[in-house]
């Protein structure tokens, strides 16, 4: 007789849930995925600043450092004049070179340059109590403003002939991102007040523009006398009446020849800015084909052309001579000026009597 074996049940039906399963993965694996981009992207972020901050920061308009340079002495003015009488003055100022603001690494291209502001001023103090008794008081005025302040110790004696005095100083950052600090100077061992506005890198072109332009200055007007353009960080340029003149030989400058008709513009510049504006012979340009026959006199303005220093310091005025000469008297000049390299230049349609 033939016993079959036991038969096995056969085993239930299960669904199983793997579509759902398999979306899940899915979705984990979509934000694995762009959890990994994010950091990636967040760590080339990173190196990049890193770099850039390292080469001197992004690159700025001229605009950008010119103000830069003028809130960087606005603020050691103020805190010099903020110290006990005698102590300081706003005019001791000095410019303090840098040698950390270079291209190490290859960051600055054409038209690109990078300049660090960057002064001191000298301060005189009959003991330590006077000194220290400044320095509560720029700690108070630096704390009422809301800046953190550090404390800073004086530099080790290097020569034991010449003993630096062993008195503390402090430093802040303000709200332009100038470091003010007061203390005593490594190489003279003297008390000082410094200003540094950090490296920055800019671009020549993108200057100082015009908040107000008039007259001969002023865009789509027919040719005035003289005009004005006032920039933004308050210089103020002035040029004209043109005025006919004659030159004997023995009056030219630079071995220039004149023409039968000849003028002399008159160009001021006024400047109402925190910043000395430093001024060249090449300011001044004109519009190639508008001016037929005219050409400009290279030996003026004899003060540009002397070798000697061109600045007009804050507060103060300088009066430049320019001279053209054609052989028929042109309907008008048509010029471009703007002073210095960090201010923008602007057509000018000045009229000729």
């Amino acid at each position: 007789m033939e016993i079959n074996p036991p038969q096995e049940p056969a085993a239930a039906s299960v669904d199983t849930p793997t579509t759902g399963v398999s979306r899940k993965v899915v979705v984990r694996r979509w934000l694995l995925c762009l959890a990994a981009v994010g950091a990636i992207f967040w760590a080339c972020s990173a190196v990049s600043d890193f770099f850039e901050n390292l080469g001197g920061g992004p690159v700025r308009s001229a605009a950008d450092y010119r103000m830069r340079d003028i809130k960087t002495r606005e603020a050691g003015r103020q805190a010099v004049g903020g110290l006990r009488p005698g102590a300081g003055d706003a005019s001791w100022m000095q410019e303090e070179g840098s040698t950390s603001c270079v291209d190490d690494l290859g960051f600055d291209r054409d038209g690109v340059r990078r300049e660090q502001p960057h002064y001191k001023w000298k301060l005189q103090y009959s003991g330590k109590a006077d000194y220290l008794t400044d320095l509560g008081r720029l700690r108070a005025e630096w704390q009422r403003r809301g800046w953190k302040t550090e404390d800073t110790s004086a530099p080790e004696t290097l020569n034991p002939q010449h003993p630096i005095p062993q008195w503390p100083g402090i430093r802040t950052t303000d709200d332009h991102g100038v470091v003010i600090a007061i203390g005593i100077d490594w190489y003279t061992g003297k008390p000082v007040l410094s200003t540094d506005g950090g490296c920055v890198r800019y671009r020549r072109d993108g200057g100082v523009t015009a908040r107000d332009r008039t007259g001969a200055a002023a865009a789509g007007k027919s040719p005035a006398r003289e005009g004005t353009v006032t920039y933004d960080d308050g210089v103020q340029v002035t040029i004209g009446p043109v005025r006919p003149i004659s030159l004997a030989k023995e009056d030219m400058a630079g071995g220039d020849a004149t023409a039968a008709h000849t003028y002399r513009v008159p160009v001021t510049v006024t400047n109402h800015s925190g910043a000395p504006v430093e001024l060249r012979s090449y300011d001044m340009g004109s519009h190639a084909g508008e001016n037929p026959g005219v050409r400009r006199l290279t030996g003026y303005p004899a003060a540009l052309n002397s070798g000697q220093d061109a600045k007009v310091l804050e507060g103060e005025s300088t009066r430049l001579e320019y001279v053209f000469t054609a052989e028929t008297k042109p309907s008008r000049l048509d010029l471009t000026y703007g002073p210095g390299e960090l201010h923008t230049s602007y057509p000018w349609q000045l009229s000729v009597p």
